[in-house]
């Protein structure tokens, strides 16, 4: 969990918050990692208040922790400790109406004596968030600033790869169909608009470089582009990241064929089926190169069984009744500018 994520604002409700800096620097946090420093390192510093069960004969106020102190502290169900930045914070909502017994703290020593334990920060209050272990051991050893300097580097770099791809969908809209072709010509505004795309695209994998539906959409792109081997290089190492997709080895095999590289395209057509098996449509692609191979009677076995999975599924009856005219020899085998329509 991002540390931003655990600086969270509560309902609204009476209350003199805030009352001091390190309240003013908490209620600031959630949406400025300037405030979110100095938070933690007032955090550190600061009198922190603590309740005590009413029997722990301790005076109340501000105390002097010695070196293994120990104190017994209120907690919630859960094993939460209540922890508060001022008094006052004690009584929001009047929740808590009769006098406690509390003694104050400096953050540091707090923290020294309950190693390993979950604080909740003002918990009645408009502002407060929970002290998790790890956040706290972070404190004391000063790696917290590194991690919210990190946190706020990815942030940002989140931010601006969904501005990217967001630009670069909206570039493709109306302009590519995954699992097919659109044949009409680009005429020079669309062909812009797709190069736009791919440029986003490209800026989109230099932020995250394995970010596979950006290497298939940007595929897609260049195929209308007539771009076809870098078309398949992409949706090569998008079919190496995801092993579950099997969309991606159907338009690699789509892209096979245009390079006329039979082997390749019998490769992922034969890869999508293996990745979503008894899918007609599917056998009907491979069914197809199969028959662009010479290995007719593999293509009419599997075409077969597609249309036992979908008897009136009309491409693959089509499909089949090519087979048989082509085993017959009563019409030419298709050529690979038939199937792509060039």
């Amino acid at each position: 969990m991002k540390l931003l994520d655990l600086f969270k604002k509560k309902k609204e409700n009476k209350s003199t918050f805030p009352e001091n800096e390190l309240e003013r620097y908490l209620m600031e946090a959630s949406s400025n990692v300037d405030a979110q420093k100095y938070f933690y390192q007032k955090l550190i510093w600061n009198q922190l208040i603590v309740l005590t069960p009413d029997y722990l004969e301790v005076a109340e106020g501000e105390q002097i922790v010695e070196e293994n102190s120990k104190l017994k502290l209120v907690s919630f169900e859960g094993g939460k400790i209540p922890v508060f930045t001022s008094l006052n914070r004690i009584f929001d909502q009047e929740i808590i109406k009769e006098k406690v017994s509390y003694i104050s703290l400096k953050g540091q020593d707090l923290f020294a004596m309950t190693k390993g334990a979950s604080f909740i920060l003002n918990p009645y209050s408009p502002y407060g968030k929970d002290l998790v272990p790890e956040e706290i051991e972070q404190l004391m050893n000063g790696t917290i600033y590194d991690r919210i300097d990190a946190d706020e580097a990815e942030r940002i770099r989140t931010e601006k790869f969904s501005n990217l791809y967001n630009l670069a969908c909206d570039k493709q809209e109306g302009l590519i169909l995954l699992g097919g072709y659109r044949m009409e010509v680009l005429d020079p505004a669309d062909q812009k608009k797709l190069e736009e795309s791919v440029d986003y695209f490209q800026q989109c994998l230099l932020l995250i470089e394995d970010h596979w539906p950006s290497m298939v959409l940007m595929a897609k792109a260049l195929q209308r582009l007539g771009r076809h081997e870098e078309a398949l290089v992409l949706l090569e190492q998008a079919f190496a990241i995801n092993q579950e997709n099997h969309s991606i080895p159907m338009e690699a095999a789509l892209e096979a064929v245009h390079l006329r590289d039979l082997e390749k395209a019998l490769y992922y057509s034969a890869a999508s089926m293996k990745r979503k098996p008894d899918d007609f449509a599917l056998m009907g692609n491979h069914a197809m190169n199969l028959v662009l191979a010479e290995r007719d009677h593999e293509a009419l076995a599997l075409i077969e069984e597609a249309l036992v999975l979908e008897p009136q599924d009309e491409v693959n009856e089509n499909v089949k009744s090519l087979i048989l005219e082509v085993m017959a020899g009563d019409r030419a085998r298709p050529t690979i500018e038939e199937t792509i329509g060039s």
